[in-house]
């Protein structure tokens, strides 16, 4: 089975979670880090929409979305939401962002709590 999670990384020294991956802490400086799953809850800090796509996209339009996770970092990925508001909580999931012929790339996506 294939892994779809997405990973950022937890600083050894300061304990800040990065995502993405750094090659030094932006916090601290440090330079050693452990891998931490990109998942959980958090707070819609903003969104948009892009219709500016490639043509293999299927869909007229992309919903991204700018959220602050509670587990202290802020990420973006596809907001899976028809009614998206700024402060409204989502969750974390993993899914398929683009799909070209038979291929699939598997993302960070959003959807209400």
């Amino acid at each position: 089975m294939m892994d779809t999670s997405v990973y950022g990384s937890r600083c050894n020294a300061c304990g800040k979670v990065s995502y993405p991956a750094h090659c030094v802490c932006p916090e601290c400086g440090g330079g050693a880090f452990e891998p931490v799953e990109i998942s959980g809850e958090g707070t819609v800090l903003t969104y948009t929409d892009v219709y500016a796509l490639p043509l293999d996209y299927a869909q007229r339009y992309l919903r991204l979305g700018m959220v602050e996770l509670d587990l202290g970092v802020r990420a973006t990925g596809q907001l899976l939401d028809e009614n998206p508001e700024v402060g409204k909580r989502v969750r974390v999931a993993i899914g398929v962002v683009r799909q070209s012929d038979e291929k699939r790339i598997y993302g960070l996506q959003f959807v209400p709590v």
